[in-house]
């Protein structure tokens, strides 16, 4: 992690072999053997605080080029607002209710799954339960399962998630989930009045929902707080005709300049609070910046390989190296009160790297890149330590 943090420039095997103490081939070879990357990231959680922690989801689109490599296709980039060619990772991340903060877990590679047999459980719901983007998702929390509701047994994503396939998959395996609903969602009251005596089937609904004239003996009213800005929020159950089931509503009230708009949230649990729905659905944005960070700075776009697990021990190295670069950022933050971001975290590892470097070839020593080992030390000056590095905004 210290390495990929030192390096500038593309981030492959030979850059490695160049900046570290091992060959190209040693890489090469060693990105091959498998590792659990959950447990690893395991070490560097948020602290929950007495909030909700919840595990955020989300697909990243990766650009490349070329013929051979696996899992090359069309897929959905939400900066070009197309379908584009290129790779794609799904990725997991812990989030805190109201933090602006994240910690990756693990990703893997969205490509066509080439199992066989029986029917996982999980998938028996669905119709097509192979070559489907939500199969895919559901066989990877499955595969981790353990490990994620050790964390949280709340799942949280975008628009994506907000499926019958994924909720009910979802649902069987242990979780609640946490998303949005489109604006044109049908959602029915429940019947909540005296049952009829007699023969038939006892109502169960009591008309539409209409999101911009709630019905005020059902939703009750509620407010949060995000970054000093007050939400309002209605929050009631209600059934969902696309999922199925009773879920719990949060219509959430913003305001866009002049304009109130209205967005649908809903969780599974029909006992979580709505400010804690919003909050949790507020924080999902932040695996975003763990995408950003990691194409920024520990280059998540550049491995090159032909091999599915040299690509996705690649693509999880450098989303964790962002993981130990905020460590990294907290540490420096407690020791001197400076708050640094990725980029300035990675000039400081850097700096420290060269000293130490330096230090070694003028004391006569084997001059080994220490990279491999934890580049702060105390014996290194502030002004070298820090040299072109800027506070974060």
């Amino acid at each position: 992690m210290i390495l990929i943090l030192t390096i500038y420039g593309r981030l492959n095997f030979l850059s490695m072999s160049r900046h570290g103490d091992s060959c190209e081939s040693r890489f090469r070879q060693n990105f091959k053997k498998k590792f659990d990357w959950c447990s690893f990231n395991v070490g560097m959680l948020l602290d929950g605080n007495g909030h909700r922690i919840a595990i955020a989801l989300d697909h990243s689109f990766l650009s490349k080029s070329g013929k051979k490599t696996p899992g090359l296709g069309r897929y959905w980039s939400g900066c070009a607002g197309t379908a584009k060619r290129g790779l794609e990772i799904l990725g997991f991340a812990q989030v805190v209710a109201g933090v602006s903060d994240a910690r990756f877990l693990f990703a893997v590679q969205t490509i066509p799954l080439t199992t066989r047999g029986r029917t996982p459980f999980y998938l028996e719901h669905m119709k097509e339960k192979r070559d489907n983007q939500t199969a895919k998702c559901l066989k990877a929390i499955f595969d981790h399962k353990d490990q994620l509701l050790g964390i949280s047994d709340i799942l949280v994503g975008d628009c994506l998630f907000a499926s019958y396939n994924f909720v009910t998959g979802a649902s069987k395996l242990g979780f609640n989930v946490v998303s949005r609903l489109r604006d044109d969602a049908v959602l029915q009251y429940l019947y909540t009045g005296p049952r009829k005596a007699g023969r038939g089937r006892p109502k169960e609904l009591d008309g539409t929902v209409d999101i911009h004239d709630l019905r005020d003996d059902v939703f009750v009213r509620d407010t949060a707080d995000v970054e000093g800005e007050e939400v309002t929020l209605y929050s009631a159950t209600v059934k969902s005709k696309s999922l199925k089931r009773n879920i719990k509503v949060v219509v959430a009230e913003l305001r866009c300049g002049d304009k109130v708009i209205r967005k649908v949230l809903f969780s599974t649990d029909l006992e979580m609070a709505a400010s804690d729905i919003f909050l949790i659905y507020h924080s999902r944005f932040q695996i975003e910046f763990l995408y950003r960070d990691a194409k920024q700075n520990t280059g998540l776009e550049h491995w090159q390989s032909t091999d599915v697990d040299r690509l996705s021990f690649g693509y999880n190295a450098s989303l964790s190296a962002v993981n130990v670069a905020r460590e990294t950022a907290d540490r420096i933050y407690e020791a001197t009160g400076r708050r640094l971001s990725v980029a300035s975290v990675k000039r400081v590892l850097h700096n420290a790297s060269l000293y130490q470097h330096i230090k070694k070839f003028i004391e006569g020593q084997k001059s080994d890149n220490p990279n491999n080992n934890y580049a702060l030390t105390d014996d290194i000056p502030s002004n070298l330590l820090f040299f072109g590095v800027r506070d974060s905004a």
